[in-house]
């Protein structure tokens, strides 16, 4: 009977002191394993998603283009307010592969042609860099002398070129915009219901202090006048630098 009672007693007591700092510092060890694991699967979780929004906007965009004979407008120019310079809020990697340039009379042509007609140029604010800095009050028509984004990275040219060879004497160029909630491609009576956003792996990814939706790359190649467009693909803006959907899959595997 004195030990039932005891039994009893101590089951009532609860945890010792010893007990309690024992489980606590099982529980401290075993969050301490999930942290040390969980920005690796932070970032394979956005590469993973980066690479099935490139191929989805890549096809949207083709499917604009086979029914609409159009490749879509109203695209982020990645540049700032004015035309002037590279968007500010670009990461440091994606500033670093693109340079600022201006169309020729042919080169405009050629993408009006395909349809862009009209860029918009970009504003950020102090808590946004991303989802409300389109200047959609002010169009910007594509015409000459108009500036735009080019990619200027020999590797990022190649990467997105693929096996195309540019034709001409006359410099290709790797015109790149931005895909923004105003562009005609967006919106719920066209191909995109609306213009995703990258969810970011780190703090340089964050699109209130970069920019984070995704782009378009054009390719403009010929002998001037004779120049025309083509589309080359979507890309991924990221701390890294500009990233096809290969590239996303290739960071996600670890290649």
């Amino acid at each position: 009977m004195n030990l039932l009672q005891n039994t009893r007693k101590q089951a009532a007591r609860g945890l010792t002191l010893i007990e309690l700092v024992v489980v606590l510092a099982i529980l401290v060890a075993l969050v301490g394993l999930v942290l040390a694991f969980f920005p690796g699967l932070l970032s394979r979780a956005s590469k993973s998603t980066s690479a099935t929004s490139i191929q989805d906007i890549a096809k949207a965009v083709q499917i604009n283009y086979s029914t609409q004979l159009s490749y879509g407008s109203g695209y982020d120019s990645l540049l700032n307010a004015g035309g002037a310079t590279l968007y500010s809020n670009l990461t440091v990697n994606v500033a670093a592969q693109m340079t600022r340039a201006t169309l020729t009379a042919a080169d405009a042509s050629a993408l009006s042609a395909l349809g862009i007609n009209n860029i918009y140029h970009l504003t950020s604010t102090a808590t946004d860099a991303t989802f409300n800095v389109t200047q959609t009050g002010t169009v910007v028509p594509v015409a000459l002398n108009v500036p735009v984004a080019t990619i200027s990275n020999t590797t990022v040219q190649n990467t997105v070129r693929g096996n195309y060879t540019p034709q001409g004497t006359t410099a290709p160029v790797y015109v790149v915009f931005g895909v923004n909630k105003g562009a005609t491609i967006v919106g719920s009576n066209s191909i995109l219901q609306d213009a995703p956003v990258r969810a970011g792996a780190d703090a340089n990814e964050n699109p209130t202090t970069s920019y984070q939706r995704y782009g378009l790359v054009f390719l403009i190649d010929g002998t001037t006048p004779a120049r025309t467009a083509r589309f080359l693909g979507a890309v991924a803006f990221g701390s890294a630098g500009i990233t096809t959907a290969e590239g996303s899959l290739q960071g996600y595997y670890g290649n």
